[in-house]
């Protein structure tokens, strides 16, 4: 058997404070794939555009404006490959005559001068920030306490959001 897995902590720092078992980490450590984040890697942009176009649609072809694959291979992705999948699963539900255009991406891909500046829009930033917590958290119930909201209202800026668990 073997055992793929994935992490977004530092398992080395782990160790040192004893949060996590040593014996447990050497049997996982066998080999180490080291991944980068996929804004260092823009030629896998359209294919997971592609992939998740498909997953979403049940494999119906989906046309995409140029311009909305220019704003999705331009964006830096800060929220990885799960980010990816939250906007386009929310650009095919959206979309409409099969079509995805720019009006059906989240308003933080519409602003590039703006991310390249380190500045988003405060929907942007809002929606960033909770696929963050919610990354790092054990439940929605959690997310809503550390966000300091309501858990319907952490519902609805999920949902306006396009925002999966």
């Amino acid at each position: 058997m073997r055992v793929i897995a994935a992490t977004n902590r530092k398992l080395s720092d782990a160790l040192k404070e004893g949060s996590f078992r040593e014996d447990l980490y050497y049997r996982l450590n066998a080999v180490r794939i080291s991944l980068p984040p996929l804004r260092e890697r823009p030629e896998d942009i359209l294919l997971l555009v592609h992939h998740f176009t498909k997953r979403f649609t049940n494999n119906v072809d989906v046309d995409i404006d140029p311009e909305a694959l220019k704003l999705l291979t331009s964006y830096p992705w800060l929220g990885n490959v799960r980010e990816l999948e939250n906007v386009m699963e929310r650009a095919v539900l959206l979309a409409k005559h099969g079509k995805i255009e720019v009006s059906h991406l989240p308003p933080e891909l519409k602003n590039p001068a703006s991310l390249k500046a380190g500045l988003l829009s405060l929907e942007a930033m809002e929606s960033l920030h909770i696929t963050r917590v919610l990354r790092v958290v054990k439940d929605l119930d959690e997310a809503a306490r550390f966000l300091g909201i309501d858990p319907a209202t952490l519902w609805r800026k999920r949902k306006k959001y396009g925002i999966k668990d």
